[in-house]
């Protein structure tokens, strides 16, 4: 039976002792099932091949099993991960990134429940770390996450009673903001945090994306900004890109998207992106040879293969189109585009080649 965490207030104790019964459940239920199939395929990593030795000869070392639940929690071994983190709680519940990696694993792991159990590890945490700040910025992230507002916010203003310039409460106030949709708060939030530390790449980038939703020319200086504080982020050339072609300044996007590709070629959105606006130009051409190196960057990339699909089909071969439809939809059964694209074909009597 996995244990549910209470949500009316208790004493210290009482959640040391409730999260001392749900790292035994896991450490309990973690060695009577097989090792999952993710950690399995990591066992021959050097990192785990170590720290196993390790843990061979000290098995208490609260430090050693933390660190092995993190690289567990990295390659997607989420049981083995709460096994871990778990026995180093019982031995040592003093250190809070104990807490925060459980949390983070459970966000992630996403079973019915685990993110009601997250926040609750984090509620634990902020109980018995009272001063610390990063931890209560963490709760309101996973608050925010499950859109819990009201407590993300109600979270956000006990940092801000301690700290009243905390540029990162202010950028997390201004995340919710956002993802309520009131934008003007968002916007006030987010300069307010900029001001306070004008080197939050995260803020200005969410300025630049507010901005661009207005079609406000400012979004260009505040993904510039971003990138002066970090030149290599390809999420503020993403995005600034995008305002461009959004723009129709095609030639300014292009010239991003090329950046972008130069300094990752494996980059498979750029490749997308271009060829969606050659699609707009009717170079149908370059648009299809661009979501070909998309699909062959990313082979997953399901949008991809619709648009080089109807590329094709644009160009009037419609056999290669219809393969790609199907690919499309075979990817993803809930795509109507390539459903419908794939069906008007079909009923139009093309047949697609045999593998």
């Amino acid at each position: 039976m996995t244990p549910v965490f209470p949500t009316f207030a208790r004493s210290p104790l009482f959640f040391s002792a409730i999260l001392a019964a749900f790292c035994l459940f896991y450490a309990c239920s973690g060695d009577s099932k097989k090792m999952s199939e993710a950690a399995q395929a990591v066992q021959q990593d050097p990192e785990m091949v170590q720290l196993n030795q390790l843990l061979e000869s000290n098995p208490n070392n609260d430090t050693l099993l933390y660190r092995r639940a993190l690289l567990y929690y990295r390659l997607d071994g989420y049981d083995e991960a709460l096994l871990d983190v778990g026995k180093a709680i019982q031995i040592d519940s003093s250190k809070a990134p104990y807490y925060h990696l459980m949390a983070d694993v459970l966000l992630d792991y996403g079973r019915p429940n685990d993110s009601k159990r997250a926040i609750e590890v984090l509620k634990t945490a902020t109980r018995k770390f009272p001063n610390r700040l990063s931890t209560l910025l963490k709760l309101s992230e996973f608050q925010l996450i499950v859109r819990k507002h009201g407590d993300a916010l109600e979270t956000l203003n006990q940092v801000l009673l301690r700290d009243p310039q905390n540029a990162e409460a202010y950028f997390m106030s201004g995340r919710v903001a956002l993802d309520k949709a009131d934008t003007l708060n968002a916007i006030a939030s987010m300069k307010k945090s900029v001001q306070l530390n004008a080197d939050n790449v995260d803020a200005w980038i969410f300025l630049g994306r507010i901005y661009s939703t207005k079609n406000n020319p400012q979004a260009i200086q505040y993904f510039d900004n971003a990138l002066r504080v970090d030149s290599t982020s390809l999420e503020a050339r993403e995005f600034k890109a995008a305002f461009y072609k959004r723009q129709g300044q095609f030639d300014q996007a292009f010239n991003i998207y090329r950046d972008i590709i130069t300094r990752n070629p494996d980059y498979a959105n750029a490749y997308f992106d271009m060829g969606v606006i050659y699609l707009e130009l009717d170079s149908l051409d370059k648009a299809y040879a661009h979501f070909d190196l998309a699909t062959k960057t990313d082979v997953l990339f399901v949008d991809a293969f619709y648009y080089r699909g109807l590329s094709s089909e644009l160009k009037g071969n419609t056999v290669a189109a219809l393969a790609d439809y199907k690919q499309a939809y075979k990817m993803n059964p809930t795509y109507e585009e390539a459903k419908t694209a794939k069906e008007r074909l079909e009923k139009a009597g093309v047949k697609s080649t045999p593998n």
